[in-house]
């Protein structure tokens, strides 16, 4: 399958990726930053992880999924050196240090997963955190749990912007970007 057919198949089983002005930005990023090495944390069908490897075929990608299914779908057709794990975000351990690590999971428990993913960076690795404004949400009608999954992001965004923990920039691209950083 190429990355165009899953693009499509992405569209119509409704299954979130990453937007198309922010392949161009990954691509300086990993080139500029000399990253080797990817976890990505939510792999959904495999998009973004086929996006990483068609930037660099040589990175050394992990990608976690807890839905069976879509693990199932993106081990189908991503490259066999592309590492797909089967596993809860939250219950994932390695001794393993990455370059970059990529958080596309849970938007409700951002803070949560920053926290315990900084542990997993390289000592002069990044932590990618995309849609962090939530706009297309903001704009659809308002549920309760939109309501507070709105509350939750918007009080993690306001947590990035005044933390003293981490080194922390947000870009105003798609729909929003925060590169993390160790101090």
């Amino acid at each position: 399958m190429s990355i165009l057919e899953l693009k499509k198949l992405c569209i119509k089983d409704n299954i979130p990726i990453i937007r198309d002005d922010m392949i161009p930005f990954f691509e300086e990023f990993i080139i500029s930053n000399n990253i080797s090495s990817i976890l990505e944390v939510g792999t959904a069908y495999g998009y973004s992880s086929c996006c990483f490897y068609n930037i660099n075929n040589n990175l050394s990608i992990t990608s976690i999924e807890k839905n069976l299914d879509s693990h199932k779908i993106a081990k189908s057709f991503l490259p066999k050196n592309i590492k797909l794990l089967n596993i809860d975000a939250f219950e994932f351990n390695t001794s393993n240090k990455y370059d970059l690590i990529f958080i596309d999971g849970p938007k409700s428990n951002q803070k949560i997963l920053l926290e315990k993913y900084i542990n997993y960076l390289n000592e002069n690795g990044f932590i990618i955190i995309d849609n962090i404004f939530l706009n297309d949400i903001k704009k659809k009608i308002q549920t309760n749990s939109r309501i507070n999954l709105i509350k939750k992001n918007d009080e993690f965004v306001s947590f990035l912007k005044t933390t003293n923990e981490y080194n922390v920039k947000i870009l105003d691209i798609a729909d929003g970007v925060a590169i993390i950083w160790k101090k």
